[in-house]
């Protein structure tokens, strides 16, 4: 699994094969994320930062980001919830 902490861009989202994983450094709370609830497309150079994610539980700005290689890896993301 790669995580990201900052500059993974809304093309790179839009592009993957498998959703994103999130979790907010205030509150811990995680969620998947696919591209059709981030508005993601293809083209769009803007980082999840710049596009205004906030987490829903807490409102911070801060959050770590993983991007999943394999179903597996997803599955392993939610599991540890």
């Amino acid at each position: 699994r790669m995580c990201w902490m900052f500059g993974l861009t809304l093309h790179n989202v839009a592009t993957a094969p498998h959703p994103i994983g999130i979790e907010c450094e205030r509150c811990i709370r995680r969620v998947v994320v696919t591209a059709a609830a981030l508005k993601a497309r293809p083209g769009d150079r803007r980082t999840l930062e710049e596009a205004g994610l906030v987490c829903s539980r807490c409102g911070s700005r801060v959050f770590g980001v993983t991007r999943f290689l394999s179903q597996a890896e997803l599955r392993a993301f939610v599991r540890a919830r």
